[in-house]
């Protein structure tokens, strides 16, 4: 990897702003790997592989495998290193840069990416090695859909996203807070923060905090035989006591939920892919709002 290194002043330079942005919407296809969505992309040219497109990441991402593979450039340890926090815990990474990321038609050039130097080992699971974070949608596009069941996602440039008319749709305002969204959800008279997390292939999970102020702290039946694999580790749920628990009524988009079943699992409060993918997902970033179409 060293042979791969630059200087920040030759990484500065490389790093490309403004970018060109396509005149109209860009679609893929996707496949639903591990219950999340995982589309085809070419890093520096040659071969596509499998990357993750995951709402709760905030940086897009790539494995040092890849890094070396696809001669992707990094910036000297000596000028920095990031932290980058997961699910499970925490682990040192490096900062790289993409030549080109080709979407489809899109190309992005000079783009800055986290490259990852630890390798979580388990049976195959279908998770790639990389990843799309929800920086690339927040930085360059209008709205981000997720249509789950076409298999397609949708990145939205130049206009706005229109919102649906005449069709079965809800909609809840998000709220950006450490480059990734946030929905409202309530329960019981309490309310709370949680991920929209596309990389999640869970539905509703929370916190056990949040299971404390629900007052479901000591309730719920064990999960197992599950593996969770994210940045900081790979655990079972019987490790980290992961558990599901029936709340009588789940209020989010305008709508009641009766009898939901949630998990109480590890790192933050999350609605992933297992609820979303009954639905068009659109992330509306210019009025910050998220639309469920069904």
């Amino acid at each position: 990897m060293e042979a791969l290194v630059l200087t920040k002043e030759e990484f500065l330079k490389r790093v490309q702003s403004p970018r060109m942005k396509p005149a109209g919407p860009v679609t893929v296809a996707f496949q639903l790997k591990a219950g999340v969505p995982v589309i085809d992309v070419t890093i520096n040219g040659g071969k596509k592989l499998p990357m993750m497109v995951d709402t709760g990441a905030s940086r897009t991402m790539i494995h040092a495998t890849t890094a070396v593979a696809k001669q992707v450039s990094l910036l000297s340890a000596v000028d920095a290193t990031v932290e980058m926090q997961g699910v499970i815990g925490s682990e040192k990474g490096r900062i790289g840069l993409l030549d080109s990321l080709e979407v489809g038609g899109w190309t992005l050039g000079g783009y800055p990416c986290l490259v990852r130097t630890f390798q979580n080992h388990t049976a195959d699971t279908g998770f790639p090695d990389c990843l799309m974070g929800f920086d690339v949608a927040l930085e360059h596009c209008s709205y981000l859909t997720f249509d789950y069941r076409n298999k397609k996602i949708t990145f939205g440039f130049g206009g706005s996203f229109s919102s649906p008319v005449g069709k079965r749709a809800a909609f809840a305002p998000f709220k950006v807070k450490h480059g990734v969204p946030f929905i409202t959800l309530e329960a019981g008279g309490k309310s709370w923060e949680a991920i929209v997390d596309t990389g999640s292939f869970n539905g509703v999970e929370i916190s056990e905090e949040v299971a404390k102020k629900l007052g479901v702290q000591n309730q719920g039946v064990e999960v197992k035989g599950l593996y969770l694999m994210a940045v900081g580790g790979t655990v079972s749920s019987g490790q980290v006591k992961m558990r599901t628990v029936r709340l009588p009524e789940l209020k989010f988009f305008g709508d009641r939920y009766r009898d939901v079943d949630i998990d109480i699992a590890p790192g933050p409060p999350r609605v992933g892919s297992h609820f979303l993918k009954d639905y068009r997902v659109t992330f509306d970033i210019r009025r910050k709002r998220l639309w469920l179409e069904w």
